[in-house]
């Protein structure tokens, strides 16, 4: 058996399982996504969370995906991903505990910043940072404070911005994937393998262990 038909058989079993608000972990084969792998450590480089899901009496039978992408926030049907597990790796990741109430708000939090730009400045400073320039960067904070636009978004820092605006404060450290609290920037700079390695979320599904 190819491995991408492997990756179909065992996606088979996960994708009927899948929730609202799931973290979808995602590798692909790309010159971007193995330098974000290479500089984060991690065998992720993207993240989307899952918009809806298939009801029963419903004539909708595909799994909605939301995510920032080359071109801003976008709803794609998960095909996008599953149809090419040649190009494509999948994992799976869920915030446990969240209420239907709190996804409705997570969910809404997404939709009203549907195709909201790329943050290519912030990407940019990230590769920039990890890449050995991090004294450069701490000594030039006006530097940094340009790269973080909160007008537009990565991937991960727009799933991480849905959950903590839409939970009451107090339940806040719950939510939060990365542990570098120390910058005023910290929600901004989570990134797919925090996202990856959070014990705030626990894996569903993850061949890749």
């Amino acid at each position: 058996m190819k491995n991408s038909d492997r990756k179909i058989e065992l996606w088979k079993k996960v994708e009927p399982k899948l929730q609202v608000a799931d973290l979808i972990l995602v590798k692909e084969k790309s010159l971007l996504s193995k330098t974000i792998r290479s500089v984060t450590k991690s065998y992720w480089s993207h993240i989307v969370i899952v918009l809806s899901v298939p009801q029963k009496d419903t004539i909708f039978s595909n799994v909605l995906v939301v995510g920032a992408e080359p071109h801003g926030i976008e709803v794609h049907r998960i095909q996008k991903y599953t149809r090419d597990f040649e190009f494509y790796d999948l994992g799976v990741k869920r915030v446990p505990g969240l209420s239907e109430e709190i996804k409705e708000k997570v969910l809404s939090y997404i939709l009203n910043n549907v195709d909201i730009p790329y943050d290519y400045a912030r990407l940019l400073g990230f590769l920039f940072r990890y890449f050995g320039h991090k004294i450069f960067l701490k000594g030039n904070k006006h530097l940094m404070n340009s790269l973080i636009n909160k007008d537009a978004f990565i991937c991960s820092s727009f799933i991480q911005r849905a959950f903590y605006e839409t939970m009451s404060k107090e339940k806040r450290d719950a939510i939060i994937f990365g542990n570098n609290r120390e910058s005023k920037f910290y929600l901004e700079e989570i990134t797919p393998a925090d996202v990856a390695r959070s014990k705030n979320s626990k894996w569903i599904f993850n061949p890749h262990n």
